[in-house]
């Protein structure tokens, strides 16, 4: 699995702890379904600017992993209560780096792909 790693800047407590590395991981499809899924439970909406930043926090609490936190434990709560914006920015952009690595990778398509034979001279004879 790619994952794109970083530094937070103020970190995140837990248990009088404050941990600072982390890494992420593409957001897949199923994240999104858990991320909507909880933030209608806890907001009765998936609308409006309190739901689309309660949304988006879910999903970084599913694709991020921060050093000395167990998995389990790294929830849409905690991160609410313990990442500034600062490092929920840090994270948003790690994720977007991943992306771009991830784009890259990706091979040309066949209408992009450079011409594997040389062109021919197109000049006509009557040019010359």
């Amino acid at each position: 699995m790619v994952t794109e790693q970083g530094s937070l800047l103020y970190g995140v407590e837990l248990d009088g702890k404050r941990h600072f590395t982390f890494s992420v991981r593409l957001p897949v499809v199923g994240d999104t379904i858990a991320a909507l899924e909880e933030t209608q439970d806890e907001k009765g909406t998936t609308e409006g600017a309190a739901a689309g930043l309660h949304y988006r926090v879910g999903i970084l609490a599913r694709v991020v992993t921060i050093e000395g936190i167990d998995a389990e434990s790294v929830t849409t709560e905690l991160l609410l209560n313990q990442l500034s914006d600062d490092d929920f920015d840090l994270i948003d952009a790690q994720v977007s780096a991943l992306k771009k690595k991830l784009t890259a990778l990706r091979p040309p398509s066949p209408d992009t792909a450079a011409s594997s034979s040389p062109s021919e001279n197109t000049a006509s004879p009557d040019s010359k």
